[in-house]
């Protein structure tokens, strides 16, 4: 996975005074300049002198979401192929390109999108451009490395499955995504990668890894005249290929309850997980959904987080919030680990849950949890916009899926519009006890009954 540079607010950065009213707009500069080749392919350069370095991210429209039934985990299996070698370069040696000029590398598949990405010093522009060209117009697809990388992965994925609960967490994907193309990890399921041929990973080459499927970004100690004639001698030549097929459409499916226990022999703590489904990335309850779960979920001095943990000491630990939001689909979290006492209470934790979530729904949040929730979404922005890695990523998502480059700060005055009429209206709408709630259990504690509520057992003990 990707990593962050610890550097300070880059120069081509610009902050506006803080935040003090949620209605005032959040202003963050970024100058951003581009060109489009040819073949398609989208280049957007932030020049950024003040360290001598820069960051390069490739990013191919393609996920998990794009995958076809008996080929799932096929986006993150490519992702392993690309290091594997192409006509000028051996087994990872664009890695090890990379690494000996005292840079590094990485990469990573989502859902949604497949990127790689180096960190690099400032005279090393044409080595990875000519590295990062030659795997995309030459990669080698041939037995040898896909056996070594089919290898790779199951090992990967037999380190996921001796997680506990990672199995019970594929499970509850599936239910909460189910009649969309998200409603499956993006590891995929062992039968499939065993079932993969070479010939499906050329084909599914040819299909996404074209320069009209990619966005390459550079951020950093770069000259844009420079990175245009550069990108352009390098990726030029490659051809444009056929438009990918549009993924599945996503539907998502409400209005149900599911409440299971999942043992697990791997596991020595209890945890418990709500989920709701909710929208896209793209969706216009998007932001007020985001403003809601911080407000509800996110952190320590969240109302459900301070409640439980520090007030009934049900949880020893407790926090959430909108963590799924893909493009097409999306869902809330709240995760808790319950503390000896809470376990035997948590029917009182549904009833409590259920309470606060229908007060929002009823009265909203106050002006001041407004307020903080977006502030907050301002510091994560700026966290983000600190590095030129964060940049070069928050830029490439915006320019890949909406044609927008600067949407990470378009999206500021999406959040400082949302009303506290905004909050109730989507806690009505999406957050209820129509939940998909799982029980995470140590083996030895399956099948016990969930204790109900304290005041439902003593009306009963009273009659």
């Amino acid at each position: 996975m990707a990593s962050a540079l610890a550097l300070p607010i880059l120069a081509s950065v610009t902050l506006s005074p803080p935040v003090h009213a949620a209605k005032e707009k959040l202003k963050i500069e970024l100058d951003v300049q581009s060109f489009t080749l040819d073949n398609g392919l989208r280049v957007y350069v932030v020049e950024d002198h003040s360290t001598p370095a820069f960051n390069i991210n490739i990013t191919y429209d393609v996920g998990s979401r794009d995958e076809v039934p008996g080929r799932t985990g096929f986006a993150h299996f490519f992702e392993h192929m690309m290091f594997q070698g192409s006509k000028n370069l051996a087994d990872n040696m664009i890695g090890e390109f990379t690494e000996g000029a005292g840079g590094n590398i990485n990469a990573a598949t989502s859902f949604d999108q497949t990127f790689y990405y180096h960190n690099i010093p400032s005279q090393y522009l044409d080595m990875v451009l000519w590295g990062e060209a030659d795997r995309l117009e030459f990669l080698e697809i041939t037995k040898e490395p896909f056996e070594a990388q089919r290898a790779a992965v199951k090992s990967e994925k037999d380190r996921s499955e001796n997680q506990p609960f990672f199995k019970a967490f594929e499970q509850m994907i599936s239910e909460l995504f189910e009649g969309t193309p998200y409603a499956h990890m993006p590891i995929g399921s062992l039968e499939d990668l065993e079932a993969a041929e070479a010939a499906d990973a050329e084909a599914f080459f040819k299909t996404y890894y074209v320069p009209n499927n990619a966005v390459l970004v550079i951020v950093g100690d770069v000259e844009f005249a420079k990175v245009k004639d550069r990108v352009t001698h390098y990726f030029g030549g490659i051809a444009k290929g056929a438009e990918p097929p549009e993924p599945p459409a996503s539907t998502m499916v409400r209005g149900r309850k599911i409440e299971k226990q999942i043992p697990d022999d791997k596991a020595q703590q209890t945890q418990w997980v709500w989920a709701w489904p909710t929208v896209g990335d793209d969706h216009p309850d998007r932001p007020a959904l985001d403003l809601l779960g911080n407000i509800l979920f996110g952190g320590e001095s969240a109302r459900l987080s301070k409640l439980l943990t520090d007030e009934k000491k049900w949880t020893a630990g407790a926090g959430g919030g909108h963590i799924f939001a893909f493009r097409d689909a999306g869902g809330m979290l709240f995760f808790g680990v319950p503390t000896p006492e809470g376990e035997k209470h948590l029917g009182d934790v549904k009833q409590v849950l259920s309470s606060e979530l229908a007060t929002i729904a009823k009265k909203g949040v106050s002006a001041k949890e407004l307020e903080k929730a977006i502030n907050q979404q301002l510091m994560g922005t700026v966290s983000t916009l600190a590095t030129n890695a964060g940049r070069a990523s928050a830029i490439a998502d915006g320019a890949l899926f909406y044609n927008d480059p600067k949407r990470v700060l378009t999206n500021l005055d999406r959040y400082a519009e949302v009303t506290s009429k905004d909050i109730k209206r989507v806690a009505a709408e999406y957050l209820n006890d129509n939940w998909v709630f799982y029980e995470l259990v140590p083996a030895d504690k399956a099948g016990a009954a969930p204790a109900e509520p304290a005041a439902d057992a003593a009306a009963k003990k009273s009659n």
